[in-house]
């Protein structure tokens, strides 16, 4: 059975009468075999008669908004992989539409591969979806497993993650070493469709060019050398891509060609379509990236279509002791120890710390005193490695400065963190409530401190 004949359901969506026919032509030459809407209403009609398990929707409609359109659909049936289609000026319109839940982005004019891998890539997702909840009742329960987590940021970033892994657009990790970025790619592979397909990771940051496009693109041109790059092991799975940003400029116009063309142009004697996610991660701000012409621009809006931060270890105060005792089973068990406990006072001197390395840093820490003690018990002695916190004065705090003293020959970065720094301090460290006080998103702090970590570092 192929792929078409498995889900019949699929629907164009194109007021344009010529790239109607063009488009239903290519995809029935490819076996799928589309019913075709000209407006909003008609699609509307449909939809709800037919109820189509892929859509290719035009986003110019001459009588409904094409975002409203997706929407309305992804709310009737939200298994539904809808693939949206605009214009080559208008790609901001189809980030947005990726942000409200389309499966994937196509921009005018089409190529005929790019067309038809990408609706048989939405084709498969949605049958292995569809087979992974009616055979495998603990599926469901697999893909609320994510990272520990009880604090306020990371229950955010939970739901995010929800939302992403229902994607197929690229994703953009954002957060300070040691925060996770590379786990949490993992995890919404885990939970995507694409599960049961390779994570494959490729950090852009080796020093040796050829190293890296070996390793991202292979060097030969038979089909048994070209099979060891990171590419061709990825097929039907997830490309994790750490510090993009590096990517020699060479390269970087390659991998841009590969994700709008759906093939490898240097690549001769290997012409299948590639299909694959990509998730990328950095500490450093892509945008700043793309101003200072280390990151393409093309490339950059192909990549940074649906990003997310994680927040940094000092952010995550209620996670921390079940972060530390989950680090410590492990290492506990790898090390052949017998720990199985935190003690009190060593968890109050973890909480103290300020954790400038985040979750490498907490490894490390639990690591030395596991290396050097016995257990059960992890007592605060045992953390040898970690400073200690001062410890607070016992006197009446100091009157606050005056401020035109305090902010005089200040820049207004420094302004900016200062007030930060002090609407956190007056919340007693918790980013969501500063936030709430100062009327901006906690995302946008998170992005603050780890500017202040990079310049410090």
């Amino acid at each position: 059975m192929t792929i078409a004949q498995a889900h019949p359901g699929l629907m164009l969506v194109e007021d344009t009468p010529s790239l109607q026919m063009l488009y239903r032509a290519v995809l029935n030459k490819a076996g799928f075999k589309p019913f075709c809407a000209s407006t909003g209403e008609e699609a509307v009609r449909l939809f709800s008669a037919r109820k189509p398990s892929v859509v290719l929707l035009d986003l110019g409609l001459p009588d409904r908004d094409g975002l409203s359109l997706l929407t309305e659909m992804l709310q009737a049936a939200p298994e539904t992989r809808v693939i949206v289609i605009t214009a080559n000026g208008s790609v901001d319109k189809a980030v947005e539409a990726t942000r409200k839940g389309a499966h994937d982005f196509l921009v005018k004019p089409l190529g005929d591969v790019r067309l038809v891998s990408t609706v048989a890539n939405a084709m498969t997702e949605y049958r292995t979806m569809s087979d992974k909840q009616g055979r495998d009742p603990a599926h469901a329960q697999l893909c609320q497993s994510t990272f520990i987590a009880r604090s306020a940021p990371m229950r955010e970033v939970q739901s995010i993650i929800a939302a992403l892994a229902r994607s197929s657009a690229p994703v953009f990790i954002r957060g300070a070493s040691g925060t996770g970025k590379k786990a949490c790619a993992s995890i919404i592979h885990l939970r995507s469709a694409r599960a049961s397909r390779p994570f494959v990771a490729v950090d852009c940051a080796l020093p040796d060019p050829h190293a890296l496009e070996a390793a991202l693109f292979g060097t030969g041109t038979s089909d048994g050398e070209a099979g060891a790059s990171a590419l061709h092991r990825v097929q039907g799975g997830t490309l994790f891509l750490r510090a993009p940003e590096m990517l020699p400029a060479e390269l970087q116009t390659r991998l841009l060609c590969v994700l709008d063309a759906g093939v490898d142009p240097d690549q001769r004697s290997t012409r299948a379509p590639l299909d694959f996610r990509v998730i990328c991660a950095s500490r450093n701000d892509p945008q700043q990236a793309m101003q200072a012409q280390q990151l393409r621009d093309d490339l950059y809006y192909r990549l940074y279509v649906l990003p997310l931060t994680l927040p940094p270890l000092d952010a995550r105060g209620e996670d921390l002791p079940l972060l530390a005792e989950h680090f410590l089973q492990d290492i506990a068990t790898q090390e052949a120890k017998s720990f199985t406990r935190i003690a009190p006072d060593a968890k109050a001197r973890l909480q103290r710390h300020d954790w400038k390395g985040n979750l490498h840093e907490l490894r490390n820490i639990l690591r030395q005193a596991v290396v050097l003690h016995d257990g059960p018990e992890l007592t605060a002695a045992m953390l040898s490695a970690l400073p200690d916190a001062p410890a607070a004065s016992p006197h009446t705090p100091p009157a606050p400065p005056d401020l035109d003293h305090a902010l005089s020959g200040k820049t207004l970065a420094e302004i900016e963190a200062f007030a930060i720094r002090a609407a956190i301090a007056r919340h007693g460290g918790s980013i969501p409530r500063a936030a709430q006080e100062l009327d901006i998103a906690p995302s946008t702090i998170y992005r603050r401190r780890n500017d202040w970590s990079d310049q410090d570092a």
